[in-house]
């Protein structure tokens, strides 16, 4: 839809408009989902008051980062336009983080039904709002902002979907019980962090960095270039983040019962995850050049190449996603930052200094090389862990 009514350029201002804020919503969340689904899989009779302080303490966090963000972007060198437009786009970190708090419950007694019935309600009204914005021919930062009033239906819907679990939060504030998932969601929350910076590191770089020559395009058309490439990529990762969170209360489960109940488990998800993800890439790579032709058409016939060279590497991250939630059942997520701050140095080092001579292609590499520099650590992380925890 973006592709097709605003271009390249108008496309690369969306994907700025959402890129900025998700760095923010890596902050809100902080790691609290996993933690809280790992207290409340082995005490559900925790759920309203643990679920009703992250529901507090995220409405706070949110809105002190949205204006922090609004303040940053008033000295990135961005049109006023996109300026504006970003800082609209930063309330999807509030909505974001509303909704995900409700999730909490849903992923512990794995009812995505409900998930999926709140998803559907905002994404009908998402569609509906970005519709109605191209019919009136509104800037594209209206489409962006459907974003947002999306996601905050998904959370009103996905609030009163909670009584069906026999759960209905307030806004509590136990300082007891938020010092304990702070402390314990520290180092998934700063792992959350450096991930998200791997991720749009490249994005933010790409729109200011001045860009090689023998591609006609400028920063904003470069991003849209990249970013309908990356978007498809994104989406091919949502089979294992549905799936690793589906099945973690499984992990912390099964490690209760013993060491082989939850290497049995973890071996047959990586199994599976493995021969999807070089399946998905696989697909992906020979129909590059028919999706780019159908989601964004001939101007955005540069796609096709970083789409390819990503899609190559996909099965990476589908590894990647289980061996880091074996280390968070293991109780060892205090090795993750470590990980995902070598990656994100790399990453942001590697970007700064190919993007001026190679653009979005050398993006691409980055991106997959990160995530192969990440597996390597979480290997010997994991293998670190599990000998701490059931050798010695």
């Amino acid at each position: 839809l973006v592709t097709r009514t605003y271009g390249k350029a108008g496309y690369g201002e969306s994907n700025i408009m959402q890129s900025f804020p998700a760095i923010f919503f890596i902050i809100a969340d902080f790691g609290m989902n996993a933690i809280t689904t790992r207290e409340l899989s082995l005490d559900w009779g925790k759920a309203k008051k643990y679920i009703s302080n992250v529901l507090t303490l995220r409405i706070l966090i949110s809105l002190a980062l949205v204006l922090l963000g609004s303040v940053i972007l008033l000295f990135l060198p961005y049109s006023k336009a996109l300026v504006v437009g970003t800082q609209f786009g930063m309330l999807i970190v509030l909505t974001q983080s509303l909704f995900a708090t409700t999730n909490i419950a849903f992923q512990v007694k794995l009812r995505y039904d409900l998930v999926t019935i709140g998803l559907i309600a905002g994404y009908v009204v998402l569609i509906t709002s970005a519709l109605l914005a191209v019919y009136l021919k509104l800037p594209v930062a209206w489409i962006n902002f459907s974003y947002v009033v999306g996601g905050l239906f998904t959370f009103l819907v996905s609030l009163r979907l909670l009584k069906k679990l026999g759960l209905t939060l307030s806004l509590d504030f136990d300082p007891a019980v938020i010092k304990f998932l702070l402390a314990e969601s520290l180092p998934l929350g700063i792992m959350f962090i450096f991930s998200q910076v791997n991720f749009r590191a490249d994005t933010i770089l790409m729109s200011v960095l001045e860009l090689p020559k023998n591609y006609p395009l400028s920063n904003t058309e470069s991003v849209g270039v990249y970013g309908l490439a990356y978007k498809i990529f994104e989406v091919s990762l949502v089979i294992p983040t549905f799936f690793m969170n589906s099945i973690y209360p499984s992990y912390v489960r099964k490690m209760s019962e013993g060491a082989e109940s939850l290497k049995q488990i973890f071996l047959s998800s990586l199994k599976g995850l493995l021969g999807l993800g070089v399946f998905i890439g696989l697909m992906g790579y020979l129909f590059a050049p028919l999706l780019i032709k159908i989601l964004g058409g001939d101007e955005f016939s540069f796609s096709v190449l970083p789409l390819q060279i990503l899609m190559v590497g996909v099965f990476v991250f589908y590894l990647t996603q289980p061996i880091s939630w074996l280390i968070v059942t293991l109780g060892k997520q205090k090795y993750l930052p470590l990980v995902y701050l070598l990656s994100a140095t790399f990453n942001v080092t590697a970007n700064f200094v190919f993007i001026p001579k190679h653009s979005f292609i050398a993006s691409s590499f980055i991106t997959i090389l990160s995530e192969a520099l990440i597996l390597l650590l979480l290997c010997y992380f994991a293998a670190k862990s599990w000998k701490q925890k059931y050798v010695s």
